[in-house]
């Protein structure tokens, strides 16, 4: 089962433009941006960069919901 990117989405949609117009933008296929949308392409981090730039947000919110705890989880984890 596949995690739908709701956020990415979100800011095509608020553009007002289709997946195709996406994807030619960034300069990905319009495949790779779909399976973006849908959740079954991850995308790599220059794929991800490349996105997060054309909409003007960051990779963090974007792919990660803004959460990243990787680093506040290890703190917990060395006391």
């Amino acid at each position: 089962m596949t995690n739908r990117n709701k956020r990415l989405v979100a800011e095509r949609e608020r553009l007002g433009i289709s997946q195709s117009e996406a994807a030619k933008g960034i300069g990905i296929t319009p495949g790779m941006y779909a399976m973006l949308e849908t959740g079954d392409r991850k995308g790599s981090d220059e794929t991800k960069r490349k996105v997060a730039s054309y909409f003007g947000v960051s990779i963090e919110y974007l792919f990660f919901g803004g959460n990243f705890t990787l680093s506040e989880n290890r703190k917990e984890v060395a006391k």
